[in-house]
């Protein structure tokens, strides 16, 4: 017994595809050197159950490969960048028959080819005039006649599809649209220095184009001659599925409505009226479409080398021709569902409330398949866009609402290739940080503070080759990826909430979302920023407001202040410069097919994760890099002597009426409005908030704020805190690292 090469099948039409082995061998027979050479070639479809979710083994995997595959098999030395050279399996049909195994000396699995250019016509697959067709020029098979192993020859290369259960057809003259039920195909042509392997699927939607099947090269060397051919099928669509979630402290999220395209307002009037009932919606801007039929083109740039240092060993390419006027702008998922059903107190029965962790999404659309829908591959890659209106509820039991309109997130069409055999998620995510509006009013602005979603698209054909990233729903948007991240299904298996520190870098990228979505080109050590936080629970909104609004003194600049000092914010909250980020990477490490997205400078942070010791970070994207700082005065209460030794004291008695020339607020000042009654008799002191230098304090009173902070409480005593607010825009994401 020897150790043998084994590739297995996979052929998944529900939810995903995986089709790497982490151990691809298996014990088998060696042919020897006493076999006999005139041992017929087999093909066999047994698979090993290596990944948690879509392999598929004997009878299983026939039935979605519609019982029958179309393979081609060359046998000839080992060449770079080209074939081995004789054709031997020239587009042979292979049909399976149960209980057939071992009824011919080329069916060891039922698995036959010989004979087979009669078609398969119970259940129609093909016809002996499609067969035909295909074998039409000179020098092509006629028949298809039993295949010996040749053992003069170093190696063989097979590679192959499957229309599923639908008719393969050929691609007519002159050119039609494909039926429903049909797939229109072309031979798979041998490389010529004119042309590189391959061949062409034409499908009338992803309904049928899901039922299709192709393989990526099969390469077999003679040592494992004699074994069956076991080949590697990988479904033809991409899967893509939506979820959103919420974090807002104190409130539930329900009734979120969805735009179909993007309302690019001038006020808040024009929100709220794009918005579709309940279903989920993905849409492209400027221009982009997304196919919805067409042709596929798989191509084999590489067959027949043994050089694995290249991107494309022995892997099928894949590229996607729009059918004219099919492509849409929108894709649409399905309503919400109600799947997780734990409430936080309070809530009322009836509504669907989004789950409150990325655990537990509400996800769109029915339940089946994992909620994955199947679509066309986009092989280009384009921007999607989410918009959306949804309704807060307060969890206290008052039943206060608050209509929120316009929320918005951009992916970046670096994570929004839809390629064959991959599924992608994109998870929103709803927090305190957002760029929705809670009025519809001309002129009121943007509420709570700027939301933020986070989308997260996770990509995998296996556990190994998985690909997660998080998109804020603010503006701009920030995208974080990092290698092997999976969300997963909640349920099915142990889901991670946050991110790895395992040494696998962290990526990040910046969408300006705020007319037509583009890139961030310009990421630097000045914009581009990764802070340790010291609040564990920290939100966007509090991360803005401590970079903010600090009670620190800066030092230097304000521009050098707000990310060399580590602000201390009014809120208690510590941001500590962290300098394991990388502004000038070129590469994202493990994008789809497990291959680096290569990128220009300043287009991705680089995060060295491996060095971040477990806790809460932040990455900030500065907008606006912060030009001046001013200082503020806030009273604050205090009634007890510890809490009065933090702040400064005034004693109201000392209150007088501004009398300088200067009517703009002064450093150790602080300003008040007098309350009086109906007879002009003083009743109350107001403070009023002012910043140095810049507030008008005409016609105010105002107190000197003493050098020294107070040493015991005083009743009747207003006291104070100092903070420094400076003019700079930031967006924020919250990074939770996890051992």
């Amino acid at each position: 017994m020897i150790m043998k090469k084994f590739y297995f099948i996979l052929a998944a039409a529900a939810s995903v595809a995986l089709a790497s082995c982490t151990n691809d061998e298996i014990v088998g027979n060696s042919p020897g050197t006493e076999k006999e050479l005139n041992e017929a070639i087999a093909f066999g479809l047994n698979l090993q159950n290596l990944s948690r979710a879509g392999e598929f083994t004997g009878a299983t995997a026939a039935e979605k490969l519609g019982g029958m595959f179309v393979v081609e098999g060359t046998k000839g030395t080992e060449q770079s960048n080209s074939p081995s050279t004789t054709v031997v399996f020239d587009n042979y049909l292979v049909g399976y028959g149960a209980n057939t195994a071992g009824t011919t000396e080329s069916n060891t699995n039922n698995w036959e080819y010989v004979g087979l250019q009669d078609g398969i016509t119970t259940p129609l697959r093909m016809s002996a005039a499609t067969w035909t067709s295909l074998h039409s020029g000179d020098g092509q098979a006629k028949a298809q006649t039993v295949k010996y192993w040749d053992y003069s020859t170093t190696q063989y290369d097979f590679y192959a599809y499957s229309t599923g259960a639908c008719e393969a057809v050929p691609v007519p003259e002159p050119a039609a649209a494909p039926t429903a039920g049909t797939i229109q195909v072309s031979r798979i042509n041998q490389v010529t220095t004119a042309a590189p392997t391959g061949f062409t699927m034409r499908a009338a939607s992803a309904t049928d184009l899901e039922k299709c099947y192709y393989t990526d090269i099969t390469k077999v060397l003679k040592a494992n001659y004699g074994a069956p051919v076991t080949l590697t099928f990988k479904n033809m669509t991409a899967k893509v599925r939506v979820a959103l979630y919420e974090t807002v402290p104190g409130y539930s999220v329900k009734e979120v409505k969805f735009y179909s395209a993007d309302a690019n307002p001038t006020a808040p009037t024009d929100l709220g009226t794009g918005s579709s009932a309940d279903n989920a919606v993905l849409f492209t801007m400027g221009g982009d479409k997304l196919p919805q039929s067409g042709t596929v083109t798989v191509l084999y740039p590489r067959v027949g080398t043994s050089s694995n240092t290249a991107a494309d060993y022995n892997k099928a390419s894949v590229t996607v021709t729009s059918d004219a006027g099919t492509a849409v702008t929108t894709q649409a998922f399905g309503a919400l569902t109600a799947q997780y059903g734990a409430k936080e107190a309070n809530e009322a029965a009836g509504n669907i409330y989004l789950g409150r962790s990325l655990p537990n999404a509400t996800f769109a659309g029915p339940k089946a398949d994992s909620y994955y829908k199947a679509v066309i591959p986009n092989t280009n890659g384009v921007a999607l866009t989410l918009r959306v209106d949804y309704t807060l509820v307060s969890t206290d039991g008052s039943g206060e609402e608050i209509k929120v309109y316009g929320a918005k997130a951009v992916v970046p069409a670096t994570y929004t290739k839809w390629l064959p055999n991959y599924a992608y998620t994109y998870i929103f995510k709803i927090s305190d940080n957002s760029n929705g509006y809670t009025s519809t009013n001309s002129g009121d602005p943007k509420g709570l503070f700027p939301i933020t979603f986070d989308a997260v698209v996770a990509n995998f054909v296996d556990a190994n080759a998985e690909q997660t990233t998080v998109t804020t729903v603010a503006t701009p948007s920030i995208t974080t990826y990092q290698q092997g991240h999976n969300t997963g299904t909640s349920g099915a298996y142990t889901v991670p909430d946050e991110y790895d520190n395992d040494g696998k870098n962290l990526y990040v990228q910046v969408m300006d979302n705020t007319n037509t979505p583009a890139l961030v080109t310009t990421l630097s050590n000045t914009n581009s920023l990764l802070f340790k936080v010291s609040k564990a629970s920290a939100s966007e909104a509090e991360v803005m407001d401590a970079l903010e609004n600090r009670t620190n003194a800066p030092t230097g600049t304000p521009e050098a202040s707000y990310k060399d000092a580590s602000p201390v914010g009014r809120n208690g909250i510590t941001l500590t410069t962290d300098a394991n980020i990388n502004n000038a990477a070129t590469s994202i490490v493990n994008g789809v097919d497990n291959q680096p997205i290569d990128v220009t400078a300043g287009k991705v942070a680089e995060i060295t994760i491996g060095n971040l010791a477990a806790g809460t970070y932040a990455y900030v994207y500065c907008t606006t890099v912060p030009s001046s700082e001013e200082k503020v005065y806030n009273v604050v209460p205090v009634d007890n002597e510890t809490d009065a030794k933090k702040c400064y004291e005034v004693d109201p008695s000392t209150i007088t009426a501004e009398t300088s020339d200067d009517d703009k607020a002064k450093a150790d000042k602080v300003y008040f409005v007098k309350n009086v009654d109906k007879t002009g008799a003083f009743v109350s002191w107001t403070f009023v908030q002012t910043k140095v230098g810049v507030s008008s304090v005409a016609g105010l009173f105002e107190a000197s704020i003493p050098a020294t902070k107070a040493t015991s409480y005083t009743a009747g005593h207003f006291y104070f805190d100092v903070y420094y607010q400076n003019n700079g825009a930031y967006a924020v994401k919250v990074i939770k690292v996890v051992d």
